[in-house]
This record gives structure tokens, sequence and C-alpha cells, in this order.
């Protein structure tokens, strides 16, 4: 059983609920406490300190511990819960604060950001999402290469096994940040598009390429980003924000009621954007800037064959 690092209690405590869900009936007090490098002791005070925090712990007669058929689920979801309707609420007690517009501006986006979050957050629920994240995580401790089975990308149209070296984990963004050790390149993925994560004993072997980049709210890679402007009807409006929730923090109401106001940097080449604009114009789509956009849609339509 791999040993995790040293962590403070807190952290502890969320990777053994987490540890829980991802293996009911997997550990015994002994095998978690030489998981996570403390005394049964220590680990038999968090199982009590969780318990105290509502949830339902047992163990079966083998002395494995399990939470309560669902009970955590559903606490989980509870807590993860934001509707429209409270975010539309906390929306109109901000402007009655009378608060200055910038100030105003920016506590709604926050407010946006955290209700893509809840939108996002129930697919993290799910075990084998838990598992590849946390899989991932350890590897990127060890500093320890990876196989992706099964990803599913775009760019090739195929399915393929994939030998990474995986330093930046984004579940937010559904988001992988990697060295592709076949292509000897930095690569993104997306967590949701392999169907697991396989680890391997060979170390990192190129660390010093590893970059962190930008990620734009379409989930694109890119540290050469553009600032865009739009203009959006109301059906084009739901489209994006259903589509790509991570826009909705960067749209704004207009004078007219029917009209959606849209900025926001993206990539340079329009991954996601394009393919949104394209597929929606005539649900009423202004494109005002930049001219390398509108450029780009234009060639688009131009290669495109009937």
């Amino acid at each position: 059983m791999p040993k995790e690092a040293a962590y403070s209690t807190r952290t502890r405590l969320v990777r053994i609920i987490r540890a829980l869900i991802e293996r009911p009936k997997g550990y015994t007090l002994r095998e978690l406490a030489e998981r996570y490098i403390v005394s049964a002791d220590t680990i038999k005070g968090d199982i009590e300190a969780i318990r105290n925090g509502g949830f339902v712990v047992e163990y079966d007669e083998q002395y494995r511990y399990f939470f309560q058929t669902d009970k955590p689920y559903r606490q989980l979801k509870d807590l993860l819960h934001f509707s429209e309707e409270d975010q539309a609420a906390l929306y109109q007690a901000i402007d009655n604060l009378g608060i200055a517009s910038d100030r105003a501006v920016k506590l709604k986006a926050k407010l946006g950001s955290l209700y893509d979050f809840r939108r996002l957050g129930h697919a993290y629920l799910r075990k084998p999402h838990l598992t590849k994240v946390d899989l991932l995580q350890q590897a990127k401790e060890q500093k320890q290469q990876v196989f992706l089975i099964d990803y599913r990308s775009s760019n090739s149209n195929a399915i393929q096994t994939r030998l990474v070296e995986a330093f930046h984990i984004s579940p937010a963004e559904d988001t992988l940040q990697a060295f592709d050790v076949d292509k000897n390149t930095l690569r993104h993925f997306r967590i949701s598009r392999f169907v697991r994560v396989q680890p391997t004993d060979n170390p990192w072997a190129h660390e010093g390429r590893h970059t962190i980049m930008h990620v734009d709210p379409f989930r694109i890679v890119d540290n050469q980003q553009v600032n865009v402007h739009l203009r959006l009807g109301v059906g084009a409006y739901n489209e994006l924000v259903e589509r790509y929730p991570l826009t909705r923090s960067h749209i704004e109401e207009t004078e007219d009621p029917n009209i959606f106001d849209f900025q926001c940097h993206v990539n340079h080449r329009f991954f996601g954007l394009s393919n949104f604009i394209l597929g929606f114009y005539h649900q009423h789509i202004e494109v005002l800037a930049p001219d390398s956009l509108k450029e780009h849609l234009n060639a688009a339509v131009r290669q495109m064959t009937f």
C-alpha cells in the first residue's frame, strides 16, 4: 500500500474521507495508519472526528471501515448545492448594498464562479473521477510518470494510451497539464477523457521543462491568450453558459435585457469559442473584437465543404 506524505490534521481528515468514499471496506485502522504515516490511535481519533462532523462511519467483521450507504454522498451534495435562485438572490443583495459598480461586478463574478464549481462538482463525487485525481496527485508528489489509459483525443481523432509526467492537476477545470514523454512536448489533457491512471516506477526525466500555462473558460491551455468581445442574444447566452459554464463570470448584462456582453481572454487559436460561434451563429452572435477572430471565422467558413 503506497504511503502518503505528511499532512496537517485537516488535510489528513479530508483524505481519509475521500479514501473511504473511493474504497468502502477497503481499509482497517492499521492500514490507514500506515497510509498516512501516523499511529492507529491517531486514525481512531480522526474517525471519531469524522463521526462528530455528522458522517456515519461503520466497520465490517474484518474491521474495515466504510460510510453508511450513500450517506456521505448525500451530505456532500447538500454542501455543494448552490442553485440559480440562490445566485439571483445574492446578486440582488449586492445591488442593494449600493457599493461601487466595479466592486459589485467582481463580487458577482466570484458568485458566478462558485455556481460553476457547484455544477462541475457533482462529477467529483463519482468514484472513477476521484480515483483518477488521487492517483495523479500521488504521482505528482512522488514525481513518477503515469500512463493515461485510453485517452480520447479530439486533435488526432484517436484513442491512445499516453505516458506522461503530470505536474499540474485542476479538477475544477477538468484539466491536466503534463509532459508527454512519447511526443517529447508539453500537453494538456481533459481528465474526463481517459479511462484510468496507471502508475509506473519511472521517475520524472523532464522536470526542467514543466511549465504551467494559463487555462481559458473553454478549458484550453495557452499562454498566448487574446481578448475577445462578443454581444450575445438570449439563445446564444443560454448555449454558451450551459456548454461552457466557466464563461458565466465573464458575461454582463447590457441596457437591452435581450442582449449580453461577453469579454474574456481566450486561447489565440480560438478553440472552443469558434466552434460555439459557428454552431450557434443563428442565435444572434455579434463579434466586436478582435479582427483576428473575424479572419479566423471567415477562413473556417471558406474551408467548409457541403
